[in-house]
């Protein structure tokens, strides 16, 4: 079986639903009881929408979290790049011990500036 988007799934149900309603008489005419398709397309959409809506709030829950966990970056990088020029002080800048501990705040930063994250920048980055 293909993969079914769950969001395209739920709002089809609605529209199955409205087309039940505005067809009534000619699904009647087919010999299909109405109320029979009207409580099936319920039931599967209550179903999705119970867990549809588990999920909408776990989603905004992890964009909190992200949002939180980018500001303590932004708050604790000041921290780490004066440990990095600590150590590398300590190691000597340009021996190859100096050179990996530097390395660490270059994997951070993307290149060897001394970069200023901000909380605002980090939310930025998070969305």
């Amino acid at each position: 079986m293909s993969y079914i988007d769950p969001d395209l799934l739920h709002g089809a149900l609605t529209d199955v639903g409205t087309f039940i309603t505005n067809n009534s008489a000619a699904i009647t005419a087919g010999g299909v009881t109405v109320a029979s398709l009207s409580t099936k397309a319920t039931a599967i959409q209550t179903s999705l929408s119970g867990t549809k809506g588990i999920r909408d709030q776990q989603k905004a829950a992890l964009a909190v979290a992200q949002q939180n966990f980018a500001a303590s970056a932004a708050t604790n990088y000041t921290a780490f790049s004066d440990l990095i020029d600590t150590l590398a002080g300590a190691v000597g800048k340009h021996t190859p011990a100096g050179q990996q501990v530097l390395g660490y705040r270059t994997h951070v930063t993307g290149g060897s500036h001394h970069a200023k994250a901000t909380p605002a920048t980090a939310a930025a980055t998070a969305k």
